[in-house]
């Protein structure tokens, strides 16, 4: 197990990790969330700002259409009587040179305008304009909202002023017209509003001008401008029908805020994982060294001690007949390769993990292989035997002779180690798909659930009874595992507890 200190900086670093990756986010998060929540007000303010710059200029050339209008009744020429001509436009003709935002044409002392106060005053500051010169006025009188333009023109004896009585709803007309020449490709519809607060008389007026100018509906006013005289309390405005775009440009916007978070909170959580495996890694390691020196100290000690016994025993002269000392002495030598046996595994593993260890791979017949596997099994007097299975017609593999005999081994070893005193133990080479298998069978007790992925995992030993009382350093199968996987094959186990084991080498064939 780790150190009480490991354990102390493994949980020291987990917080100081989530102090540096949470809190960074929970900061960008609120961030966000204010961002999100002026987003809207902030195109709402961009719409405006750009439209109203678009009323500007649409308010610019309606007042230069009005003033065209007043310079057109300027140029005209006009009755002597009061009121001449005008009973043609009420029959649906207009006298030549009249303008068509001009419903009517009337001097100024006429008995229609002489009454009210707002026409009696602009009059008065009209008649200092020079000749062809005009002023824009409105008038309330009567209940009814009017604009004029009050024009000085010359009549054959002196001069007088005339008010041309501007036609509202030709005048909503005309800004559609405007706006369609200025802004061709926009897709807003420009309106003229009519004032919010009408005296009574004036409900036909905004009916009048709604529908010279209709919008589809629903719009959304993205921009408003007051007009000055003749038009005063009337609006431009710039409505865009269908969705509210300060919406759709703030949901374009949200959205991908919300992917650019999805994708760093992916990353945060992938790196977090990540750290997080990293740690577990640094701390399963701590813990397998520490399990490694205690397991290897025990290995070595055991036979350390029996090396030192026999020798101290020979050197005493403890052993007085050539029989005793011939005993000591295959102690001694069985103790000796049993420690070379155990500095051989580390070597062989050192090997694997720095990648010095280079497969000498050569086509071989898998019968050829377990021959020379039980010729060693009974080299070393295991006090254990095995029954073979081979299936017929098996095909050759390429693989390093060597190295996948001490992966057999290993199996055939582990099978001797973990069987009881009945030992039924089976090697067998068949065919799997177009691969090759080579089994190990034992009557043991079998892996447990918890332990089957574990065993193949460098210095890991089950934590059982029958584990503690084998020797053994945890290293036999993690070997095996690592030189068939180097050969393009896999190890597999099938295993039940109290009716035994079963190790699978599958090895794919082919040539070198």
């Amino acid at each position: 197990m780790a150190g009480p200190s490991e354990l102390t900086e493994f949980r020291r670093a987990f917080v100081w990790l989530l102090c540096g990756m949470l809190l960074p986010s929970v900061a960008l998060v609120a961030f966000g969330v204010v961002a999100v929540a002026n987003e809207r007000a902030a195109v709402e303010s961009r719409l405006a700002d750009e439209y109203r710059g678009r009323l500007l200029l649409l308010q610019r050339d309606l007042t230069e259409r009005l003033d065209q209008a007043a310079r057109t009744v300027a140029a005209a020429p006009h009755p002597e009587q009061p009121g001449e001509g005008d009973a043609a436009v009420r029959d649906g003709h207009r006298p030549a040179g009249r303008d068509s935002l001009v419903s009517a044409v009337r001097p100024l002392d006429d008995a229609a305008t002489a009454t009210d106060a707002a026409l009696a005053e602009a009059g008065r500051r009209a008649a200092t304009l020079p000749i062809g010169s005009h002023l824009f006025v409105s008038s309330d009188a009567g209940g009814e909202r009017r604009a004029y333009a009050l024009v000085r023109v010359a009549k054959p004896v002196g001069e007088r002023t005339v008010a041309a009585q501007l036609d509202l709803a030709r005048v909503a007309s005309e800004i559609d017209r405007l706006a369609r020449d200025r802004f061709p490709r926009d897709r807003a519809a420009f309106r003229l509003i009519p004032p919010r607060e009408l005296p009574g008389g004036l409900a036909a007026l905004r009916r009048m001008v709604a529908e010279v100018a209709p919008t589809a509906d629903p719009a959304s006013t993205v921009a408003r401008l007051p007009l000055q005289a003749p038009l005063e309390g009337f609006t431009l405005s710039a409505e865009i029908s269908g969705d509210d775009p300060a919406a759709a440009l703030a949901f374009r916007n949200r959205t991908w805020y919300i992917l650019a978070l999805g994708l760093l909170y992916t990353g945060i959580g992938v790196g977090f994982g990540l750290t997080i495996r990293e740690m577990r890694r640094g701390m399963k390691l701590s813990r397998l060294k520490t399990d490694f020196v205690a397991n290897i100290s025990h290995e070595l000690r055991t036979p350390l001690t029996s090396v030192r016994l026999f020798a101290e025993t020979l050197k005493e002269g403890r052993a007085e007949s050539p029989e005793e000392v011939r005993q000591c002495l295959d102690l001694l030598s069985s103790e000796a390769e049993r420690l070379s046996n155990l500095v051989e595994k580390l070597l062989d593993w050192s090997r694997l993990e720095s990648g010095r260890k280079v497969l000498q791979r050569e086509s071989t017949q898998v019968p050829r292989l377990l021959e020379r596997v039980g010729e060693i099994f009974r080299a070393q007097q295991l006090r254990a035997t095995y029954d073979t299975e081979l299936e017929p017609d098996l095909p050759e593999v390429s693989i390093d002779r060597d190295a996948m005999t001490q992966v057999v081994l290993n199996l055939l070893h582990n099978a001797v180690k973990y069987t009881g005193d009945d030992k039924r133990i089976r090697l067998r080479a068949r065919r799997k798909g177009s691969s090759v298998a080579i089994e190990v069978e034992d009557n043991g007790p079998g892996v447990r659930p918890q332990d089957r992925k574990k065993i193949f995992e460098r210095f890991y030993r089950a934590d059982d009874l029958l584990s503690r009382n084998t020797e053994g350093t945890g290293l036999g199968l993690a070997i095996s595992k690592r030189i068939v996987e180097a050969h393009g094959g896999r190890i597999e186990l099938d295993s039940r507890l109290g009716k035994g084991s079963t190790f699978r080498v599958v090895i794919p064939p082919g040539p070198v």
